[in-house]
């Protein structure tokens, strides 16, 4: 992409943002820009943005909705969390289907505690992205935590079963084993927790494991 074209690009999402910071300051960090109905104004600012949209790309929201989606995630690696959010909800509002757009707000929503947000959108998002490794490892980390949170035996039960899944397609899945352990953690079963970290160890990407969550281990039961 050339440089004026970049440009171009992101004065056009940063126009997105201007209109929906002026109208609707908390509904940019909800998924979905929240329950509530759009005023008129609102509706105006979705539409010119839209065609704003329709012009640069040419028609194709899906390349659109993938590159807002796509800046969203750069964001949220870096921490930033509620322009994160702004970019997840311009994805989904150019493209109602973006995957990548859906599980950033599942992301985001797990982060924050809210466990029925997002597993709802995990479960949407499923359709379109579910093959994305990534993807299934942190669906498969959610329903973990919710199940331990929540004490949700069909819950636990579905995570457990994803993180076998995923094992058997991706051993080598640094954080799929420490996401088992951490669940296997929270129900107490900590002699279970080491052999996946001790797994987990092994693969080449073992400086991913969280020093901090080892050294919990450790307070609950001594390295075998």
């Amino acid at each position: 992409m050339s440089p004026f074209r970049a440009l171009i690009l992101a004065l056009l999402f940063s126009a997105g943002f201007a209109t929906s910071v002026v109208f609707a300051q908390d509904t940019n960090l909800q998924p979905k820009y929240g329950v509530a109905p759009k005023s008129a104004m609102q509706k105006a600012a979705d539409e010119e943005f839209l065609a704003g949209i329709d012009d640069y790309y040419k028609g194709n929201r899906r390349k659109a909705a993938d590159d807002a989606s796509a800046r969203g995630w750069r964001l949220l690696r870096q921490g930033n969390k509620p322009d994160a959010m702004r970019r997840f909800n311009q994805a989904w509002l150019i493209d109602n289907a973006s995957g990548s757009a859906l599980w950033g707000m599942a992301a985001i929503q797990a982060e924050a505690g809210n466990i029925s947000a997002s597993l709802k959108l995990f479960a949407e998002a499923e359709s379109s992205v579910g093959g994305d490794i990534d993807f299934a490892v942190d669906y498969a980390k959610a329903l973990g935590s919710a199940g331990a949170q929540t004490k949700d035996d069909a819950l636990l039960k579905n995570a457990f079963a994803r993180f076998a899944r995923l094992y058997e397609k991706s051993p080598q899945h640094t954080l799929n084993l420490q996401n088992w352990a951490i669940t296997l953690f929270y129900i107490g079963n900590y002699r279970d927790a080491w052999k996946k970290i001790q797994l987990a160890e092994s693969t080449p990407r073992h400086a991913e494991i969280d020093p901090s969550f080892v050294a919990d281990l450790q307070s609950k039961m001594r390295r075998p």
